[in-house]
């Protein structure tokens, strides 16, 4: 998406990085990325998956300085880990001063549509890791996503994170809010994708 609007991104920060999956994605395409996350055992599996990139424990609602950067990226629903759109909003301030001039931050919301209960599904993490996750309707908007971590099928990693599903049109009031320019609301990542899928992925640009 930078690239098609004739930006180059040097530098990268991504809130609520787990154990550093899309870090390490950046940091192949020769991005210099820091990781943050709240949970230090997330951020402790990711030093270990990769030890030569950078990671901090921090609260993203509260973010410290950290420096500046021309991506901010927030996936995973880790929004929706954030029961109150104020904290959301406060999040959207902090990404704002966080991003460079001309910055771009993406991020992803839950779709209504994807949070019936179900299977469990599973996804590979690295040569010997597995994350498995259920997701648990519990009304109201509430969810609880239980996650599963494994390495050579042996357990890693247990958490159970509540979440709340926002709605879109009040994520999107609060981006312009704080100064963005909403460039992308869509159901796929890359609009020239055929890959459809029921998460929002939401791109916006620092004004």
């Amino acid at each position: 998406m930078a690239e098609q609007r004739g930006a180059s991104v040097g530098s990268a920060i991504d809130l609520g990085c787990g154990t550093g999956v899309l870090c390490e994605a950046l940091h192949a395409a020769d991005i210099d990325t820091l990781g943050v996350d709240l949970s230090r055992e997330m951020i402790g599996i990711a030093r270990q998956r990769s030890p030569g990139l950078r990671y901090a424990v921090a609260d993203i609602v509260d973010l410290p300085d950290l420096g500046r950067f021309d991506l901010a990226t927030c996936t995973g629903d880790a929004i929706n880990h954030i029961p109150s759109l104020g904290d959301v909003g406060r999040v959207f301030g902090n990404v704002h001063a966080t991003l460079t001039p001309g910055g771009y931050f993406v991020f992803d919301l839950l779709n209504p549509t994807e949070v019936a209960p179900g299977e469990p599904f599973e996804v590979p993490c690295g040569e010997k890791g597995l994350v498995r996750f259920l997701t648990e309707d519990r009304g109201d908007g509430r969810i609880a996503l239980h996650i599963d971590m494994f390495e050579d099928g042996a357990p890693r990693f247990s958490e159970t994170i509540r979440e709340v599903v926002h709605d879109v049109d009040a994520v999107l009031d609060l981006l312009r809010r704080r100064g963005f320019i909403i460039l992308q609301c869509a159901d796929r990542l890359l609009l020239d994708s055929d890959n459809h899928g029921t998460t929002w992925f939401i791109a916006a640009q620092r004004a």
